[in-house]
């Protein structure tokens, strides 16, 4: 009954879909270069993309990651068929990881999967429509995944991150819809399962332990002054989570610094926001989110969230896209049975640049991030303040774009 109910929404999010056919004219057939997605061939109808993305980094030596190590090196591909109605086509995309040493070694070489799904979606644009089934990133993790590299900042927000160790976020295995109800208003809904997905070594195949829906709005679009605001606003509700802990960890080298158990039914609820615009000539971005977990059989509420500032200085060929940026993230952790709260927070400062003469194919991360722990004996090992450094270096076949 579940999955009729299910269908019977979908069905006429995917017949309305047709209803707008897109003139658009098309590129010429043929292989060529895409900056902003990679290497494109087209012909009869097909369109074939494929990408590369990898980073490495130098910084501290925690528990968790070593000082200098490639942290992702990504290879993806997107098939996109011919139009089977309207303006409806279907697309196969993979992403591997080939830092998984089971690439290139006997054994299950389906933990490598990033990403492996199967789409249907709006011919000319994804953002439009997309229903996607299989192995990809939950609509609130707020990290684009095609390509993974193409991130704003490198290192997501301490709240997300921390989601993670219960299985909350991330790539998980179901069924996604996104569609554009008009110019401003765009709606996600998806029926997932975080218990364990195709890259884990015990797989499941369910569908719907984890219920997630997102409404995303453009509030202002001034193109003349080049202003945007967009928000949006999304909960997940994700049942049976078992013997796990939510661990508090460092803004960038991970350290592990407390953790209070995190089980049963998990409701969250998440708001995000961001704003564009220049002084001058030089552009600016200001984002933040929030979100709160509930956690129902160990009695676990969690809060946090993040606010960034990043500048473009300046953006030329010559001398390259440089952006320094400042971001406060915070995490609140507190057991109804508990006294008081865990208290996590983090000011992290340092620059983007996208080097000169590398049409933003390559980019340098320099980050500095101020810890701060504090709370009961039972969840933190100890209070204390601490900094991190790290510098990362990028490179993607498709440009790194910021603004």
């Amino acid at each position: 009954a579940s999955v009729r109910r299910v269908l019977s929404l979908l069905v006429p999010f995917v017949l309305s879909a047709t209803s707008h056919p897109v003139q658009a004219q098309q590129p010429a057939d043929g292989l060529s270069y895409n900056p902003d997605a990679g290497i494109v061939y087209r012909g009869r109808g097909v369109r074939w993309t494929t990408w590369g993305f990898a980073e490495r980094y130098w910084g501290p030596r925690s528990d968790a990651v070593t000082a200098d190590a490639w942290r992702r090196v990504r290879q993806g591909m997107e098939l996109d068929l011919p139009r089977v109605r309207g303006d409806l086509r279907p697309a196969l995309v993979y992403e591997v990881d080939l830092t998984d040493n089971n690439f290139f070694r006997s054994g299950r070489a389906t933990q490598v999967f990033e990403n492996l799904f199967v789409a249907v979606e709006n011919h000319e644009d994804e953002n439009r429509f997309r229903v996607v089934f299989g192995e990809n990133t939950h609509i609130l993790s707020r990290e684009d995944n095609l390509p993974s590299g193409n991130l704003p900042t490198i290192n997501r927000s301490l709240i997300l991150e921390e989601h993670g160790s219960v299985n909350s976020f991330g790539t998980q295995w179901g069924v996604q819809l996104r569609r554009a109800l008009n110019a401003r208003y765009t709606v996600s809904v998806s029926a997932q399962d975080n218990r364990g997905s195709f890259n884990t070594p015990n797989p499941r195949f369910g569908i719907g332990n984890s219920l997630a829906a997102k409404l995303s709005a453009v509030v202002l679009d001034d193109t003349l002054r080049k202003r945007r605001l967009t928000v949006g606003a999304g909960t997940d509700h994700t049942r049976a989570i078992y013997d796990r802990t939510f661990t508090l960890v460092s803004a960038i080298g991970a350290e592990r610094l407390g953790e209070m158990t995190a089980t049963g039914n998990k409701l969250t609820f998440e708001g995000d926001a961001t704003y564009a615009d220049k002084i001058g000539t030089h552009k600016y971005a200001v984002e933040g989110e929030v979100m709160f977990s509930d956690f129902s059989r160990s009695l676990t509420d969690v809060f946090g969230g993040y606010v960034q500032l990043q500048l473009a200085l300046f953006d030329t060929p010559r001398h390259g896209d440089f952006d320094p940026f400042l971001r406060y993230d915070f995490v609140h952790l507190e057991h109804e049975a508990a006294p008081n709260a865990a208290i996590q927070q983090a000011l992290r400062a340092g620059i983007n640049y996208n080097l000169p003469s590398t049409h933003k194919t390559a980019n340098l991360h320099v980050e500095y991030a101020l810890n701060r722990i504090r709370g009961p004996e039972s969840t933190i090992e100890h209070a204390h303040t601490f900094g991190e450094v790290r510098v990362e270096l990028r490179v993607s076949a498709a440009r790194f774009v910021r603004h």
